[in-house]
Formats: C-alpha cells, sequence, structure tokens
C-alpha cells in the first residue's frame, strides 16, 4: 500500500504532477483536476467550493473517467496540505515549489462517518455542478476510487411548443421552468423537489384555468374532469408526495436524495409532453 503520495500543481505552468514530495517531480500527469466540496451533511442550500486567487481550493478531484451519456464521474479526492507551495525533492535537489496536496481516506474527509448521502459541488463557489456519491472501493495502491453520479446541466427538460399556450401562459410556465432548471443545477434534492411541486401547480392551474388552489386541489379536480386517473394526475400526485417527505415531521422514510429529485424533474418534463405543451424533438416545435 502506497501512503506517501501527493499530486502537485505548478502555479507558473499549471503542469500536474501525481507522486512522493520527497522525489523530485516526474513528466508532468495529462490529467484533469478540478476543484471539490464534499457535503456529509446537506445544507438548505449548497455551494461551490471556496478557491483562492490561484484557483485553488481545500480539496480537489483527480479526474480519471467521465461518461457523458450515463454521467458518471470516477476519480480521486485530495486534500491541501498546509503551508504552500512545497518544495519536491530532497536537499540540494529542490526541482519545484508545487500547491501540494496529500491523499486522504474518504472517511477522514467525512470525518470518520459515511453518511446516508454523500454530496459533491465542482467548480467555483457560484458557479458549480453537483453530485452524488453512488460507490466507492479502495484499489491496489489503497486510495479509495469514488464513482459520482452526476447531475445533467442540459437537456433534461423538453420544448415547449410554439402557439399551444398565450403569451400569458406561456411567461408562466416558461418562469416555473427557469426555477426548476436553476434549482437543479444549484440546489440540494428537497429544493429541486419544492421547484418541481411549484411547477405542477402552476401547470394544472393553466390546464384547469383555476387560480389560487394547491396542487392537491388541483389533482383532485383533474382526475374529476377526466373521470379517470391520468398519467399527469399520478405523476404531480407522486411529487406532492416526495414534497411532503423533505419536511421534518416525515420521520417514516430517510431524506430525498438525487434520486428523487430526478424523478421529479422528469415528472415535470412528462406532465408537459402529456398536457401536449412540450415535445422533446426541436424539429417538431
Amino acid at each position: 500500500m502506497v501512503f506517501l503520495k501527493n499530486l502537485g500543481i505548478d502555479q507558473d505552468t499549471g503542469d500536474i504532477y501525481i507522486g512522493s514530495s520527497d522525489r523530485r517531480p516526474d513528466l508532468p500527469q495529462q490529467v484533469p483536476v478540478f476543484p471539490v466540496k464534499v457535503w456529509g451533511e446537506l445544507a438548505d442550500a449548497i455551494s461551490g467550493p471556496e478557491i483562492d486567487a490561484a484557483f485553488i481550493s481545500d480539496h480537489v478531484f483527480q479526474e480519471l473517467s467521465f461518461d457523458p451519456v450515463s454521467q458518471i464521474r470516477r476519480g480521486y479526492v485530495w486534500r491541501k496540505m498546509g503551508s504552500q507551495p512545497q518544495n519536491w525533492g530532497h536537499p540540494p535537489r529542490q526541482d519545484a515549489r508545487l500547491i501540494t496536496f496529500q491523499y486522504q481516506g474518504f472517511l477522514g474527509i467525512l470525518g470518520g462517518k459515511l453518511p446516508s448521502q454523500v454530496m459533491f459541488t465542482f467548480g467555483s463557489q457560484s458557479n458549480f455542478t453537483i453530485g452524488e456519491l453512488v460507490h466507492f472501493e479502495p484499489d491496489a495502491i489503497g486510495q479509495e476510487l469514488l464513482t459520482i453520479k452526476m447531475r445533467p446541466q442540459f437537456g433534461f427538460l423538453p420544448h415547449i411548443k410554439d402557439g399551444v399556450l398565450s403569451k400569458e401562459d406561456q411567461r408562466r410556465v416558461e418562469s416555473a421552468l427557469d426555477d426548476v432548471v436553476q434549482g437543479f443545477r444549484s440546489s440540494p434534492p428537497a429544493s429541486v423537489i419544492d421547484r418541481c411541486r411549484d411547477a405542477l401547480t402552476v401547470f394544472l392551474s393553466i390546464e384547469l384555468q383555476i387560480s389560487g388552489k394547491d396542487l392537491g386541489y388541483l389533482i383532485k379536480k383533474y382526475d374529476a374532469v377526466k373521470e379517470t386517473r391520468t398519467v399527469v394526475a399520478s405523476l404531480a400526485h407522486t411529487v406532492g408526495r416526495l414534497h411532503a417527505r423533505g419536511k421534518p415531521a416525515e420521520t417514516k422514510f430517510p431524506p430525498v436524495s438525487d434520486r428523487q429529485a430526478e424523478l421529479a424533474v422528469a415528472s415535470v418534463s412528462e406532465v408537459l409532453v402529456s398536457l401536449r405543451w412540450a415535445t422533446w424533438s426541436q424539429a417538431a416545435i
């Protein structure tokens, strides 16, 4: 097992070195490295990693692979060491001064306890992407390889068709969808579900031409009008229940996770399509 493992970044060239800081650097590595913040406890509002003037954060993520189809990202987390930059190599052959990160076991980053949900934010404090830990395992050199499911940033909502809504109704729908998009890109799961619930309330109030009523009332009214349970009402009811599960009083269920947030966003999408207001095909608009 390798214990003396370091990652160094040359501030002048951006070159990245992986090895041991007690030896002079080898050739730079062609690996992507990103500022990252690890969330073992989710706040009401999450943020990206805090970075300094050199775009260096307390932790960085060394990416080994990313699949844009499955949105799966794999790699290691490194922790910044105290004094910076650090000399790499034994005196008198200290060949480089690098911003240096040390490998730390993942449970150490989380304070020794693995919670039921671990989230990551990548980028900067106000401009970041979000992922959730789905697996981790030690590799042959003793480092824990993390597998993270990223939230998609684009293409997760269908396109509103031209002319199917009045200008005012289209404005309301687009405003609600903007809130969903912003939440999915930057908010914890419970907040994403809240915004999806708000959007579905807007959709059903427009469809039924009823204002000032909550989602539960609108679902019952929609059922009565259709005289049967529909996909629209079923999905709206599901998001309503997920919304309730995010409340502190709901102790029978585990906290909502990114899987429920994705389900809520997918429900918003399918309701739009089922109402015939939207399509997944850009050419059909």
